[in-house]
């Protein structure tokens, strides 16, 4: 049975690339650096804004590096809602879950700073039980850290819940920490990368998450079901 669900944040509840790319492009300038157009970052975001600057600028010092986080949170922090916005239908999703008892937890590899912000701002009507981004002492996704944390905390084991997210960063994260996992296709990815790297079930809209997760429930209590979108079960 299906009793708590992990999301990730930026791609998957959220379309954050504008304002996250408005904020690497101002750091960029910074250091004398070309901005990047916007939809460069959808291959480059993903793994924690401190790993997104070893990238951006691999000729930096460690110091330097340090240096460019802190830039962008300061700018981030200004405008890090300008731009950002719920995905369409992403509220039925959530309205699905919350109705039915499921828990909701987000575990985000956005600072843990950010990462509570974002939800308190934009997901204020559902209630999530842990919201966590990257802190000191949690190594970031696709380590199981901080699902095991997560689960721990809301007293559910893996094989109760589920990990839905838009890079395989989150897919991977599932596997190694023993859970199915969703990849969503509106995020910052395409289905190739989640399909091989074992996305159980792959959401080409956010209401087809919840035509899979009805799909599954009936079928654990033996009916037989068609659903539209080819999810079938028949026992």
């Amino acid at each position: 049975m299906l009793k708590a669900v992990i999301f990730d944040l930026d791609g998957t509840l959220l379309d954050t690339l504008e304002d996250i790319a408005i904020s690497c492009n101002f750091v960029l300038e910074y250091y004398n650096k070309s901005s990047l157009p916007i939809e460069d970052y959808n291959l480059i975001v993903g793994q924690g804004a401190s790993q997104l600057f070893i990238d951006l600028l691999p000729d930096l010092s460690k110091d330097k590096h340090a240096e460019a986080l802190g830039i962008f949170e300061k700018h981030y922090a200004k405008q890090f809602d300008k731009n950002t916005k719920i995905y369409d239908d992403i509220s039925k999703v959530l309205t699905f879950f919350q109705v039915r008892g499921i828990k909701m937890a987000v575990l985000s590899n956005k600072p843990n700073s950010f990462t509570k912000k974002c939800v308190m701002k934009y997901f204020r009507d559902w209630k999530f039980d842990a919201v966590y981004g990257i802190r000191d002492g949690i190594p970031r996704k696709p380590s199981e850290a901080g699902v095991v944390e997560i689960l721990k905390e809301l007293q559910v084991e893996p094989n109760e819940a589920i990990f839905i997210g838009d890079t395989k960063v989150d897919i991977i994260t599932a596997k190694n920490a023993d859970m199915d996992s969703i990849g969503v296709l509106w995020g910052f990815r395409e289905k190739k990368e989640l399909v091989e790297h074992g996305a159980k079930f792959i959401a080409e809209k956010p209401t087809d998450i919840i035509k899979y997760v009805s799909a599954e429930a009936s079928y654990t209590t033996g009916q037989n079901l068609r659903v539209d979108g080819g999810i079938t079960r028949s026992v």
